[in-house]
């Protein structure tokens, strides 16, 4: 029996991207992204991971679109994931005749092609030289270890328990995010609308005011351009070695979405999770919400340019014009400096403002040069920290919208 050889990216998320990236490129061209990848990953969640058979017919419910894919997917999958196992050949039935030969009868007949879960094709072999088969008992003990070892990153975080948001300061904290709401200036609105006093009067509506005092228009309605609303993306680190300054953050995240509507919150650790939806089930501060399933967007590892990658990619649509993105992170990354550089960039020019708030700034010795901060800096508007409610209120002081 032949050994199972490692896999060509080390642990489960790199490979299944790289898989994803090496199904776009085939002929097939299999339409696949990060929502692909992440639905993936929930499937093999939800399957015994230490069945070959399993999870390859997981992966190919979740990737394949159309009959034609799914009939190359085994020879892709086996071919990226065990590209040095011996393959068998399968053994000829004698009720069978070779392509082209002729049966008892002396007919033409078509090799009926086998679609069982242990026959794959070989899609680089010269056609009609039989089929290769690799069965799923042989592989299972050599897949179930390093699929294993890479599903449980050293670095990813597990199913976390439910996060509360503590109750202390959430008072200042909410006054503090009115505060921030009205510092911002972004100008008048191009729509007119009704107002008791403005620029321009409503012709329609005075006249129909009008029937009430016999056609005199005494009481004229006017409009005007009202003040555009800000937008906010909110982006937090909940890895490890922020969990000192997590609970301020979700204080002041709560805060925010309760005081303006156009407030998207985010989570990430080593995943990227939105929590929009649970935030805004609360409608005052008695009901403070439970955060639960967040799964790898908590407690685990950093890798802050895959996330605001994830972010600008899936969720670009949230970012315009008139949005303040603030991250808050302390810029511990174990990701590539090239990733965040463009996903940062990215950002800055679909933004009005990049704001970072780096919970390290304040301490003696604190170099932001010496990690991917360096990379950061030429895409700040704003990079500073803040502790208590009247440093978060002050984050949008004079702050110069590029929009």
């Amino acid at each position: 029996m032949s050994t199972f050889t490692t896999f060509p990216h080390g642990q489960l998320p790199e490979n299944l991207i790289a898989f994803a990236e090496y199904l776009r490129h085939t002929a097939q061209r299999f339409n696949l992204g990060p929502g692909e990848v992440e639905d993936a990953l929930r499937a093999l969640e939800a399957i015994h991971l230490e069945s070959l058979q399993e999870v390859r017919q997981a992966l190919k419910l979740v990737f394949c679109s159309n009959l034609e894919q799914e009939r190359v997917f085994d020879d892709l999958f086996f071919q990226f994931f065990l590209p040095g196992r011996k393959r068998h050949k399968a053994q000829a039935n004698p009720r069978k005749v070779s392509p082209g030969g002729q049966g008892e009868r002396g007919e033409q007949s078509q090799p009926p092609q086998s679609r069982s879960a242990e026959a794959v094709h070989d899609l680089h072999g010269p056609a009609g030289h039989g089929e290769a088969r690799l069965t799923e008992d042989e592989s299972a003990d050599h897949w179930a270890a390093p699929l294993l070892k890479a599903m449980f990153s050293r670095t990813a975080g597990g199913e976390s328990p439910e996060v509360e948001i503590p109750q202390q300061d959430l008072e200042a904290m909410l006054l503090a995010a009115s505060q921030l709401v009205h510092q911002v200036r972004l100008g008048r609105s191009r729509r007119w609308d009704s107002a008791p006093k403005g620029t321009r009067v409503h012709f329609r509506r005075t006249l129909r005011k009008a029937l009430h005092t016999g056609g005199d228009p005494l009481y004229p309605a006017w409009q005007h351009h009202p003040k555009r609303q800000p937008r906010f993306v909110f982006v937090l680190d909940g890895s490890r070695s922020m969990q000192s300054y997590s609970d301020q953050l979700l204080q002041f995240a709560f805060a925010l979405r309760l005081r303006c509507n156009r407030v998207e919150v985010f989570v990430f650790s080593t995943g990227l999770k939105r929590i929009t939806r649970q935030l805004e089930k609360a409608r005052n501060l008695s009901e403070r919400p439970r955060l639960n399933q967040l799964g790898q967007a908590w407690g685990g590892g950093t890798q802050i340019g895959e996330n605001l990658l994830c972010l600008e990619q899936k969720y670009g649509g949230l970012i315009r014009g008139d949005t303040i993105v603030i991250v808050a992170s302390d810029g511990l990354d174990t990701g590539a400096p090239e990733v965040l550089d463009y996903a940062l960039r990215q950002i800055y020019h679909r933004s009005a403002a990049l704001v970072w708030l780096n919970p390290l700034l304040g301490r003696e010795g604190y170099d932001p040069h010496a990690n991917c901060m360096k990379t950061a800096l030429p895409y700040l508007d704003r990079f500073c920290t803040a502790h208590t409610p009247e440093e978060f209120a002050r984050l949008t002081h004079r702050l110069r919208l590029r929009k």
